[in-house]
C-alpha cells in the first residue's frame, strides 16, 4: 500500500480471521459468507465472493452472535477473491 494512503489511517489495523456472515437487502434480505481479514477500531476487512457487495451499501456484519451495522468504502479483486473494506456506523 503506498506511504500516503497508510499514513491517512487513523487507527490501526490488526490481522483477524474467521467467518462472519455480511447481511443486507438488495431488495431482499441476502446473506453473504465471508471471511474476516482485519480489523480496526472504525472498521474492518473481509474476503468473500459476492458481487452485491459494492460500495456504499449498508450492511450487518454478525459474528459470533454479535452484530454491527457498517458501509462499504472499497471492493476489489485479490488474489481471484473479492475483498471489502468497510467503516463501521
Amino acid at each position: 500500500m503506498p506511504a500516503d494512503i497508510a499514513n491517512r489511517r487513523s487507527s490501526p489495523r490488526f490481522p483477524a480471521s474467521g467467518p462472519v456472515e455480511i447481511l443486507f437487502e438488495d431488495p431482499l434480505p441476502t446473506i453473504v459468507e465471508a471471511q474476516l481479514q482485519e480489523t480496526s477500531e472504525q472498521g474492518f476487512r473481509i474476503s468473500h465472493a459476492s458481487r452485491q457487495v459494492v460500495p456504499g451499501l449498508e450492511v450487518s456484519l454478525r459474528r459470533d452472535g454479535a452484530t454491527q451495522r457498517a458501509r462499504v468504502i472499497w471492493t476489489h479483486i485479490l488474489e481471484g477473491r473479492l475483498v471489502s473494506g468497510c467503516l463501521l456506523l
